[in-house]
């Protein structure tokens, strides 16, 4: 359950306009032909490997963990990923998880009823911690978001916060491939879904 990061192209250094030098032109034209210089493709990025669309898991629902969800949000990583992060604050050990695509309908629980979500696949983020816990630290934000800085991440809806754990759906426009990994400073668990 690891990811390179993809990092963003670095932009082609731009030209800045300088004093022409004096010089003499050569007597004789030079001997060898410069180098022809191809043009830059932007399609030609390398990004990692975009993992699968099978389910990863780790821990859960075993591993319960008294870190409690702070924040989601989601960041546009062009061209390769889009990316939701889940923040945890507190002291404890990472949660156990589970990311796996869900068929439709998909159940609200614990009332087990069923849940439109926008899209055209839905990527269902579960781990052992509570978003918020039930003294109300944590996490105070919406249930429903429609993020505006993706374009393939459609919506995020929270579909469980109890006896400890927390499910968010993903909202794609179609199955893409995923990868999903832990990490530290701040905790957070973070779900990259690869954009080809």
């Amino acid at each position: 359950m690891s990811l390179s990061a993809c990092a963003p192209a670095e932009p082609e250094p731009t030209s800045s306009p300088t004093t022409p030098q004096e010089s003499t032109p050569p007597s004789t034209p030079p001997a060898t032909t410069p180098p022809t210089i191809a043009p830059t493709d932007p399609e030609a990025t390398q990004c990692p490997g975009g993992g699968d669309t099978g389910a990863v898991e780790d821990g859960f629902p075993q591993r319960l963990s008294s870190l409690v969800g702070i924040e989601i949000r989601t960041g546009s990583h062009p061209p390769c990923f889009e990316r939701v992060v889940i923040e945890f604050a507190g002291t404890g050990d990472a949660p156990g998880f589970r990311v796996e695509y869900q068929p439709d309908p998909i159940m609200d629980s614990p009332r087990g009823e069923p849940v439109e979500v926008a899209g055209d696949a839905t990527l269902v983020v579960s781990a052992g911690a509570w978003m918020p816990n039930p003294d109300g630290d944590g996490y105070d934000g919406p249930r429903q978001i429609q993020p505006l800085n993706v374009e393939t991440i459609l919506e995020l809806e929270q579909l469980e916060n109890f006896e400890g754990m927390t499910a968010w759906a993903i909202g794609l426009d179609r199955e893409r491939p995923f990868t999903v990994q832990w990490l530290e400073n701040p905790a957070r668990l973070v779900v990259d879904v690869a954009l080809n």
